[in-house]
């Protein structure tokens, strides 16, 4: 099937050819063809999208270009009334302090006019490095890799990259990704993180063909095989079953943690982690035993309350069988974290991590 990076590109050329929804700031790029008016109007738009609605900034950008063509206009026109043509983008105030900022720095710094470098661009007032690649790209046909939370997401759970923020996204995109992608991966994978390649993905959307290439929908579907090998059964946490038995918790460590354990300190990245347990005993069975990783007041006992400590459980699954270690070496396509809940048995790890 080719390499991570094979299969990557081939997923971003049939994003490519089948690409129907355009960006709202790609839109606004197109349709003005002068170059200073293009840059003015991508760098206001681009601000203004930040935490707001396509369809919001499509329509509050064509009503403040009607009042606003020039960096003297921004100088001129009174911060409340530039609040008004703006609202209801996210954190219009905030916004309006930024555009009154920027059209001082503009006129001061860079003649009135919109820089064409990164290094300039992140000068100015409510610009980072995302909104000034989007710059560079659209506004200039420019080399940039704009990297917003959907390219960041989708680039790390396609395992393309292993990086922690956009910021460590950008730099690695652009040692490794060919040219021929960095105007365009922004547009590719906006509109394909918001409709299907999600916080919580809808795989079931996404085309077989991309599916076919995806290394997250396959471990998806290799944790599926296990937990219907073994007859694992979801539940919820008023309906554990007291009973003995083999459980999985899944669990979501929304931010990187320095966690200790036992005689152990590790860090763990955020993403799902999956917890192997059993509980065979009459009276420690999976409700008494499931339950009291439940309890907040619980004592660390075993090594998956010190994780408790910072994640929390998304998922509860449970199999009457005695399986625990049977499941553990059947989920070792996942990474596994060496020695964790395994110290009585000869499992490598019963905690295993995907990125979410």
């Amino acid at each position: 099937m080719g390499t991570v990076e094979e299969k990557f590109h081939t997923f971003l050329d049939i994003l490519s050819r089948n690409l129907k929804n355009m960006p709202a700031v790609e839109r606004i790029s197109r349709s003005n063809r002068e170059l200073e008016e293009r840059a003015f109007k991508v760098l206001l738009s681009t601000i203004l999208s930040a935490r707001t609605k396509d369809e919001v900034t499509l329509e509050v950008s064509k009503r403040l270009f009607q009042r606003i063509k020039t960096p003297e206009d921004l100088v001129d026109i009174e911060e409340k009334e530039l609040e008004r043509l703006i609202y209801p983008v996210g954190f219009y105030r905030t916004k309006a302090k930024y555009l009154k900022k920027l059209g001082e720095m503009l006129i001061e710094e860079f003649q009135g006019k919109v820089p064409r470098t990164l290094e300039d661009l992140v000068k100015l007032p409510g610009v980072g490095r995302k909104t000034g690649n989007l710059v560079v790209t659209l506004a200039y046909n420019d080399y940039g890799i704009c990297v917003d939370t959907h390219v960041h997401r989708i680039c790390n759970r396609w395992e393309y990259i292993d990086t922690e923020t956009p910021e460590e996204s950008e730099m690695e995109l652009r040692k490794k990704l060919p040219k021929r992608y960095w105007k365009i991966i922004n547009t590719l994978l906006v509109d394909y993180g918001k409709r299907i390649c999600s916080p919580i993905p809808k795989c079931h959307l996404c085309a077989p063909e991309i599916r076919k290439l995806c290394p997250y929908y396959e471990k998806i579907k290799g944790i599926e095989e296990v937990l219907e090998k073994y007859n694992f059964k979801k539940i919820s946490r008023t309906n554990i079953p007291d009973k003995r038995g083999t459980y999985i918790l899944k669990i979501k460590l929304k931010e990187v943690k320095n966690i200790s354990y036992g005689k152990n300190r590790r860090r763990f990245k955020r993403g799902y982690y999956f917890y192997v347990g059993s509980a065979m005993g009459e009276s420690n069975n999976l409700k008494r035993r499931i339950g009291r990783h439940l309890r907040e007041d619980k004592k660390l006992h075993w090594h998956i309350d010190y994780l408790l400590n910072y994640g929390s459980i998304k998922g509860i699954y449970v199999s009457e069988k005695d399986v625990e270690c049977e499941v553990a070496r059947d989920l070792s396509f996942l990474e596994g974290v060496e020695g964790f809940g395994s110290s009585d048995c000869s499992c490598r790890s019963h905690l295993f991590y995907m990125k979410s």
